[in-house]
């Protein structure tokens, strides 16, 4: 890592990623942390978000903005000494591996956030090409010590890294459902990008399957549908299940904050290849909510005690109907809710503690003495 003068002059970052809009797990994070950093040095933020998410456009706008950040990164080199970038999945890599080449020629430390698991579960040649351009001088930062472990295995050690949760951008819920006692129908959600990869025909199955079984449960569908296919299934799932579905739409803010409030049961049955560590099974855990979900990426970890990691070999559905049925006869307590609320501010804590040493630097003032490896 660099060495500031002992001045109180703050470091200058330049920092290249996706942010909002769209919103996605990525972006969000992105933005979150960019904020982040920016408390404590001075933020150049270059935003590559395409404006077009499907088609030419999309990689024509995309391309643009990463040459942009290029000539700044090359403009920028004799004042700013960091740059950081949020690294994509698949075909993604190649606009990191250009941001990493440019940065490492014109002498950058740089700072590689990991969001995908898509190159970790596939060796990847781009990965290797961006490992091979700026292995010196870079610290990598990963989402949990499953991914540093399982990326390790495929590429060889990395020095200098740090494990930052995403669970220090995501804010516990200030109140708990207060009804968590009274009878009525088990209340399982999924809030997403609904479309057939982050598991929405799969929740529709699985309600399908909870009723089959004599189980009393509603479901709630949130967030955005793209595919016109997906909004028509949709609908007609809602008229088959009567009441036990309910779509309303995309959510933000308070009705956000609402949706997670109500649920008794987060499901997640992602099949989404880049899939890491998903920002809503962090905002769930924050609301007091138990998960299920496929075990992909860091997803084990953050469900930990509060729920059930389903393999991906497994029928989940199967698995999934077997616990909500036992779940549904022991109920669900306030004060269980309270004690996954509690988890989480300790693992946000945590992650917190994680960003406060991400800038680390003996030599700068502003920043914690503390240094190590992997941490």
């Amino acid at each position: 890592m660099p060495t500031y003068s002992k001045s109180n002059r703050r470091p200058q970052i330049i920092a290249v990623g996706q942010v909002p809009p769209p919103v996605t797990g990525y972006s969000y994070i992105t933005a979150r942390m960019i904020e982040t950093l920016g408390e404590n040095a001075d933020i150049e933020a270059i935003n590559i978000s395409p404006r077009n998410r499907l088609g030419t456009s999309k990689h024509l706008h995309k391309g643009w903005q990463v040459l942009r950040a290029c000539w700044r990164i090359a403009t920028n080199s004799r004042r700013t000494t960091v740059a950081y970038f949020g690294c994509e999945g698949d075909w993604g890599l190649i606009y990191t591996a250009g941001l990493v080449v440019s940065a490492r020629l014109f002498g950058y430390t740089i700072f590689l956030h990991h969001h995908s698991f898509s190159y970790i579960d596939r060796w990847s040649a781009l990965m290797r090409l961006i490992l091979s351009a700026g292995r010196k001088r870079t610290r990598h930062i990963f989402l949990c010590a499953t991914m540093r472990h399982r990326f390790e295995l495929q590429y060889g050690r990395i020095d200098d890294c740090r494990i930052v949760s995403n669970a220090a951008f995501v804010d516990p819920s200030s109140m708990l459902k207060e009804d968590a006692l009274l009878p009525g129908p088990l209340r399982l959600g999924l809030l997403s990008n609904l479309g057939r990869e982050k598991g929405l025909y799969i929740f529709i199955d699985l309600l399908r399957a909870l009723r089959q079984c004599g189980v009393n449960v509603r479901g709630v569908l949130a967030g955005p549908i793209a595919k016109e296919e997906d909004r028509v299934n949709v609908t007609a799932a809602e008229s088959e299940l009567g009441g036990a579905l309910q779509y309303i739409g995309p959510v933000y803010g308070e009705a956000k904050d609402r949706f997670y409030r109500d649920l008794d049961v987060f499901v997640f049955p992602t099949v989404y290849p880049n899939e890491a560590q998903p920002t809503v099974l962090f905002e769930a855990l924050a609301a007091g909510n138990r998960i299920i979900a496929y075990d992909r990426g860091c997803i084990r970890s953050q469900v930990g005690k509060s729920g059930l990691a389903i393999a991906t070999t497994e029928d989940f559905c199967l698995r999934a109907s077997a616990y909500l049925a036992e779940l549904q006869q022991n109920s669900i307590s306030t004060s269980s809710r309270e004690t996954i609320v509690c988890e989480f501010r300790e693992l946000k804590s945590t992650a917190l503690l994680s960003v406060a040493t991400l800038m680390t630097d003996s030599g700068h003032s502003r920043f914690s003495s503390h240094l190590g490896c992997c941490s």
